[in-house]
């Protein structure tokens, strides 16, 4: 799990979490929160959800690029919160 913090800067309050980058480096994320400590901390939760959710780090010597869109496309073309007709013009562009 993604540590995180939250901090006052002026009137607004940010907060930051760290990450890993691809070559498994930690980096720090910093975004504007609110006015509000309480309000920034569940952004913060849901940053580091979000970030949980959508981990993944693939290693060009495990995967093709065709592979690497095939589970692009399982993961993210299943939510629902795209068209029909958008969908399928992805999955058209993936297999040609």
């Amino acid at each position: 799990m993604a540590k995180g913090s939250v901090r006052k800067k002026g009137k607004k309050w940010y907060y930051r979490f760290y990450v890993e980058d691809a070559s498994g480096n930690l980096v720090q994320k910093e975004c504007v929160g609110t006015e509000s400590k309480s309000e920034t901390e569940k952004l913060l939760r849901q940053a580091m959800d979000d970030y949980e959710k959508k981990k993944f780090v693939a290693k060009a010597e495990n995967l093709t690029v065709g592979q690497l869109l095939d589970v692009w496309a399982e993961e993210e073309l299943k939510t629902g919160t795209l068209s029909n007709g958008t969908v399928e013009n992805y999955l058209g562009t993936i297999r040609n």
